[in-house]
């Protein structure tokens, strides 16, 4: 059971979404339904959609690279929210990534494209 998690999703520097997890209950304030810049623009939000938004901003699973990558980042297993806490969640596609509480950084810090 996930005690408390937090995070806000956002695009560059605007924020998307604000994600609250309290004793598995699912809470997100949306601050836009734009597709493009919203994972949760539609239909209910649950725990397994949260879990899947965050999985899917990691490496696969099933990489054969994923144990030095675990290694890389300092895990000791394959955990969707502690790799996005060290990655960001961010992507080369797309300008979303993730934003933890306590943290004062911005697009510039977490980007891994040039001047985008």
């Amino acid at each position: 059971m996930i005690e408390y998690y937090a995070f806000t999703v956002m695009n560059k520097d605007r924020k998307t979404a604000d994600v609250e997890i309290r004793n598995n209950e699912v809470s997100v304030k949306k601050y836009t339904t734009r597709m493009d810049e919203q994972p949760f623009y539609s239909g209910p939000v649950d725990m397994e959609r949260i879990y899947g938004f965050l999985e899917g901003r990691c490496m696969n699973r099933n990489r054969n690279c994923l144990g030095e990558y675990l290694d890389w980042l300092g895990l000791d297993e394959y955990d969707p929210y502690e790799i996005v806490k060290k990655t960001h969640g961010v992507m080369w596609e797309d300008f979303l990534w993730l934003k933890f509480p306590g943290e004062d950084i911005s697009w510039k810090d977490v980007r891994i494209r040039g001047t985008n």
